[in-house]
């Protein structure tokens, strides 16, 4: 199965041995490595803040998705993982405020909320690793309600009967 490494040079930039993420088709799905609140040159945001390393390891998700041509709308699945389990109302307060910019259409991501003990650095106070799936090529000209209402172009003749079983002649 054919795949492609993610490699952002900004935000989402891998710190260690490991890839930041892996688009694999013909599923189109995106595989982002769990995102923490470091910049592109690897410093620590937010140090003692949750909800400043919260906006960056979502900055850092955001730019990880856009070098497979995703945004955070196209995230199916979140895990994240917190290292103190009363940051969990932090994160909730922070969701609920930054969430309906994010996803403003009121569709969040399934999540898997971990406790663990400590991550790579004890500075980080979360980490959040994404499964996405990369939109489908846009039909150039077809405007985006017809999209979203599921509607397509009419097809031509040939395709049209070929679905209906036929030839494709009459």
């Amino acid at each position: 199965m054919p795949r492609t490494v993610l490699t952002p040079t900004q935000d989402g930039k891998p710190i260690g041995m490991y890839s930041a993420g892996f688009v694999v088709d013909p599923g189109g799905l995106v595989f982002v490595a769990g995102q923490v609140a470091m910049d592109a040159d690897g410093r620590v945001v937010g140090e003692g803040d949750f909800k400043a390393q919260a906006s960056q390891v979502y900055r850092n998700l955001a730019g990880v998705l856009a070098e497979a041509g995703c945004t955070l709308r196209d995230v199916v699945k979140f895990t994240t993982y917190l290292v103190r389990s009363e940051d969990w109302a932090a994160y909730a307060e922070w969701r609920k405020a930054e969430y309906p910019k994010l996803f403003p259409d009121g569709v969040y991501p399934a999540n898997t909320g971990v406790v663990v003990r400590e991550l790579a650095r004890p500075q980080l106070l979360l980490e959040i690793e994404a499964i996405a799936v990369r939109p489908a090529r846009r039909a150039a000209g077809r405007p985006a309600a017809a999209r979203a209402a599921g509607r397509s172009r009419p097809a031509s003749r040939g395709r049209a009967a070929k679905r209906r079983g036929g030839a494709g002649r009459r």
